[in-house]
């Protein structure tokens, strides 16, 4: 159960920020749902539809309010930013974001905020970087949703071609939520029983191609239906969950680097053991020579894409 003073804050009512706030509700995680956004009567209105499914469930209080709400909260998820395009790469949302998210971190410490500042606007892990720097909060305090999607994506695409539940699947995509995502191969496991020598894998696709599906995944459903919501949706509510209930569960999120994988001044997704405090311990996988070289290119990459927006702010 929630706790009685348990508040969660969302910053953006696009498709992302209500389906946020609509899986809070449905698994019970806090008293009370604050969402804040440009428009104010949009922003009503879909407060007013959420708080229309509470009598059905537990007694949740939700309503549009300010920053200074925001900065009372126990974790404020920032979903807002530009309409998604996924035409290119999600570091060509890059120069839009970074003005809004800015923006409203700006006015969330302003207030006071001393919760866990949790960002799903893309490109996720650049924005986790210059959050966690302009905000002033610790390491531990900024996450980003990172690569737990693009993970979940994995489990889900390796379970249907294998038959099995994805639950029993054990896999990790680590590094940039985007283009170079890197898929940990050599510790994939199904049920205990390393990848390659689970029945039927000698059928699946190679893992370029499987990786591939998985990078793919979010603009496949984007072209279809306009937007992507759920998934993420279900992935921000699995991290706030383990927050809240202190759970020191290992989740697969975007977090600045100390030092793992020899790697320093960027933020990409490893293993975390996340709690209370938010991300307790950033995790290092033993990766082979390939791995850790597709690692380091990420990296890179996320690291040109700061240097590129430096240059010019």
């Amino acid at each position: 159960m929630p706790s009685e003073h348990t508040r969660i804050s969302i910053i953006g009512c696009g498709h992302v920020g209500t389906s946020c706030a609509y899986a809070i509700l449905q698994n019970r995680l806090a008293r009370e749902i604050v969402l804040i956004g440009d428009t104010a009567d949009h922003v009503h209105g879909e407060a007013l539809d959420l708080q229309q499914a509470v009598p059905l469930g537990t007694p949740v209080k939700i309503f549009a309010g300010t920053y200074k709400d925001a900065a009372a909260s126990s974790i404020v998820i920032m979903t807002v930013g530009t309409p998604a395009k996924f035409s290119g790469s999600r570091l060509d949302m890059l120069a839009g974001n970074v003005v809004i998210v800015r923006s409203c971190i700006q006015r969330l410490m302003a207030d006071g905020f001393d919760g866990v500042l949790l960002i799903a606007t893309n490109p996720v892990d650049v924005l986790t970087f210059i959050a966690q720097r302009e905000s002033g909060l610790p390491a531990s305090q900024v996450i980003g949703s990172g690569t737990l999607l693009d993970t979940e994506r994995l489990r889900h695409i390796l379970g249907e071609r294998l038959n099995v539940d994805p639950r029993s699947v054990h896999a990790a995509v680590i590094g940039e939520h985007g283009d170079s995502s890197v898929a940990v191969w050599s510790a994939a496991q199904v049920a205990g029983i390393p990848l390659a020598r689970y029945p039927g894998a000698d059928m699946l696709p190679g893992q370029e191609e499987l990786l591939t599906a998985v990078r793919h995944a979010g603009p496949e459903v984007a072209s279809l239906k306009g937007n992507t919501c759920f998934a993420i949706a279900s992935c921000v509510t699995r991290i706030c969950e383990a927050i809240l209930r202190d759970e020191r569960s290992v989740l697969i999120v975007s977090t600045p680097m100390n030092g793992q994988y020899g790697l320093h001044e960027v933020a990409l997704s490893t293993p975390c053991l996340v709690g209370n405090c938010g991300v307790e311990l950033a995790l290092e996988l033993r990766l082979d020579k390939t791995e850790q070289q597709a690692l380091e290119y990420s990296a890179g990459v996320l690291k040109h894409a700061y240097s590129q927006l430096s240059s010019v702010s």
